[in-house]
């Protein structure tokens, strides 16, 4: 028996993008031989654009679609026209993200977690995450918050760096983001390897942490980076760092004190390798994730090389530090300490080249000695507490202030979790004007500040349960239902009954 397809269409306004989608899906699907219908679920209140809520909207019409005896749902943007058959809309064993080549986006995906546009879910796999939240008015996070739920139902893709699974046992040292470090303090002319070429590379997990704010772009007047130094040398602060975006970042300082930035967007609570390669003579730097090089076409990070101009900034005597950019002038202020685990730490004084890094990257516990480091740590335990050796005979020991050894297996070093997209399909973009980010600001600012904020302070840290809200307490009245311009395609005009928040205008 054939599965019966429903399109599901959130609405407010847009009769211009409805008479223009109707037609083409419905031309684009029987040419295909589906068995399918659109439902557009119409707000009629609250009827303002503060008050349009397109998690809700997409919650109707699966709600009215299932009950109909539809199988299968695709939730689809109204403005998102499938081009040829690459957009393959057939029943799909798992949660398939199809619109990867957007128009809009210069046929490629806006950002590397982007999805929208139009998903694919079976009838169980959406009753399983329970649906998209009801939480999110006007503009903004209600498909952040569904690829959270999809993760967090095991429904996304779990890919890993190499999966060569070895069963090692590592060393790793905690460090409490309050006082704990590690001091270095290079002899000859190793004090000066960060004004010549140099790579860095750790294996670390910074921890989640609830006492430092976190980068919201919707808090304007309050938003600021805090940098958690993981290896870092003062006092123009350089080395890889920890930010309060769910990010990890590299920074350099030249002879002009300029300031050279690059960021890599990862969560917080994995493995996680990273590197930064710095080449003087071609006066470039580079940023790996798991060995892999940054990259700027997807929200992923950085565009990768950076260039920058030499001679790079002297640090003369000035110490590396592990764990903290510098211990001196935080007394008070303990944000600038990192908390999480570091299992390695390898310096280097050249840049490797691109074949050498995806060889330091062979396996997912690569062997730093193999490159000749001028330091290598993978916190041995010694016979005093107090110092970490240096492995590299190098006898660049470092002094251990706080911190504790621990240790435990790390055989799979996982990539980010992304949607299922083996089925990349083409799609046009209708116009429409701009809602997200303009000027560094929301175009929607006072409703999609406050989405962003419920999403990464009460959602991503479990304080909503996802399980009560959705499909759970959907709470809606139908007002009317009508043909679409004279097909079996229809038209679901409905009000929100739930409680209403005071931000949003009538």
């Amino acid at each position: 028996m054939n599965k019966k397809l429903a399109i599901c269409v959130p609405h407010y306004k847009r009769r211009e993008h409805l008479e223009e989608f109707i037609p083409h899906m419905d031309k684009f699907l029987t040419e295909r031989g589906f068995d399918f219908k659109i439902f557009v679920a119409n707000q009629v209140y609250p009827d303002s654009v503060s008050g349009f809520n397109r998690g809700t909207a997409k919650n109707i019409a699966f709600d009215v679609a299932q009950k109909e005896g539809y199988d299968y749902f695709a939730f689809h943007d109204i403005d998102m026209l499938p081009e040829n058959d690459s957009c393959d809309y057939s029943y799909p064993d798992k949660v398939e993200h199809l619109a990867v080549h957007v128009k809009q986006f210069d046929y490629g995906l806006k950002y590397m977690e982007y999805f929208g546009g139009a998903i694919l879910f079976t009838k169980e796999h959406y009753e399983k995450i329970n649906g998209y939240s009801n939480g999110y008015f006007n503009w903004g996070m209600e498909d952040d918050d569904l690829l959270f739920r999809v993760k967090q139902k095991g429904l996304a893709e779990k890919t890993f760096m190499n999966n060569n699974i070895d069963d090692k046992v590592h060393n790793f040292i905690r460090f409490d983001g309050i006082s704990d470090y590690i001091q270095v303090h290079f002899e000859g002319p190793e004090r000066e390897f960060t004004r010549d070429s140099f790579t860095m590379a750790v294996l670390v997990r910074a921890e989640e942490r609830f006492d430092i704010p976190a980068y919201l772009i919707g808090d304007v007047e309050n938003r600021k980076f805090i940098h958690q130094y993981i290896l870092g040398r003062p006092s123009y602060q350089m080395g890889i760092g920890w930010d309060n975006s769910n990010a990890y970042s590299s920074a350099l300082w030249d002879y002009k004190n300029n300031h050279y930035y690059m960021w890599i967007k990862r969560y917080p609570s994995v493995w996680t390798h990273l590197m930064v390669t710095v080449d003087v003579n071609k006066e470039e730097m580079k940023f790996y994730l798991n060995g892999k090089e940054s990259d700027s076409r997807f929200g992923h990070g950085s565009e990768s090389p950076l260039r920058f101009k030499s001679p790079l900034k002297r640090y003369g005597g000035n110490p590396l530090f592990i764990g903290v950019g510098n211990p001196s002038p935080l007394p008070d202020d303990k944000s600038g300490y990192f908390a999480g685990d570091i299992a390695q730490v390898c310096i280097l004084d050249r840049a490797l080249n691109n074949d050498e890094v995806r060889e330091y990257y062979k396996t997912d516990n690569p062997n730093c000695l193999e490159f000749n480091p001028i330091l290598y740590y993978d916190f041995i335990k010694s016979e005093n507490p107090t110092i970490v050796v240096d492995e590299s005979d190098n006898g660049n020991h470092g002094t251990r202030v706080g911190g504790t050894i621990e240790s435990e297996v790390i055989n799979k070093i996982p990539n980010t979790t992304l949607p299922y997209r083996t089925r990349p399909g083409r799609f046009k973009s209708l116009h429409h004007k701009r809602n997200d980010i303009v000027g560094m600001q929301f175009v929607h600012q006072k409703d999609t500040s406050i989405n962003e904020k419920r999403l990464v302070e009460e959602v991503q840290c479990g304080m909503i349960n996802i399980d009560e809200d959705g499909l759970t307490d959907l709470n809606y009245s139908i007002t009317k239902r009508e043909k679409l311009f004279g097909t079996k395609h229809e038209m679901i005009d409905f009000r929100c009954e739930q409680d209403i928040p005071s931000h949003v205008e009538f």
